[in-house]
């Protein structure tokens, strides 16, 4: 995900069609470790949800945690 802060404006990148993100995706998506993932689920700003034994993270809630990042910064 790439975000551009133009002001107070943000504009993520275009959807990928994807709805759900293995673990894996979504950790290399935000370039970060194994722990900081499972941190961030555990304080709810990323949302797990289950289908059968896999695990998937919601497209939603990667941008929503992206969004928050870039507006911490602004």
């Amino acid at each position: 995900m790439n975000a551009v802060v133009q002001g107070a404006a943000v504009d993520l990148r275009a959807p990928t069609g994807k709805l759900l993100h293995r673990r894996l995706d979504a950790q290399h998506t935000l370039s970060v470790s194994n722990t900081t993932f499972h941190r961030l689920v555990e304080q709810g700003k990323l949302k797990v949800v289950h289908i059968g034994r896999s695990s998937f993270v919601t497209d939603e809630s990667l941008r929503a945690y992206v969004a928050s990042l870039v507006q911490e910064a602004a």
